[in-house]
């Protein structure tokens, strides 16, 4: 459905201007669901939904599941197949003391075989398998360094 609006200043109209409705989302291949689940939702889980998930949904985003991830929030997330109109993607490059960096500055940044990993997905890409082992190797270890610790026994005394 298209929507024309026309424009005016004082008494010029201007040309009409026409709305799009985004374009929907193309449907996953079985290799693309597959790299979702076994590299892409690990990595979200471990960088993203603590602030992107069912507790918070910071600019309206989940990235706890894939339906929620496709949707997007407040803003589009990324079209597949598009990865140089990603918002996803342009945040998570950027420079760790940018204001708008994914995951913020004080969280734990994807390593950059998480972010190639990402890419590829967005890209429509399936992931290399020697790059869905690293970037699951690196999740892992986020996962791990953000686990609390067991508190050790007191040493007992003489």
């Amino acid at each position: 459905m298209q929507v024309t609006l026309l424009l005016c200043v004082g008494t010029l109209a201007a040309a009409p201007l026409t709305l799009k409705k985004a374009e929907p989302a193309a449907a996953l291949s079985p290799a693309q669901k597959a790299d979702y689940a076994k590299v892409i939702q690990p990595l979200f889980e471990a960088h993203c939904v603590s602030c992107h998930g069912p507790k918070k949904e910071k600019g309206k985003l989940r990235l706890d599941s894939l339906e929620a991830t496709l949707k997007g929030g407040k803003n589009p997330t990324f079209t597949l197949g598009r990865p140089d109109s990603s918002m996803l993607l342009a945040r998570v490059f950027l420079e760790r003391g940018a204001g708008d960096v994914m995951p913020p500055k004080a969280e734990r940044p994807l390593t950059e075989k998480q972010k190639e990993a990402l890419y590829s997905f967005i890209e429509g890409q399936p992931i290399p398998a020697d790059l869905a082992k690293a970037a699951s190797a690196d999740t892992q270890a986020a996962l791990a360094a953000a686990k609390p610790t067991a508190p050790t026994d007191s040493p007992t005394r003489k």
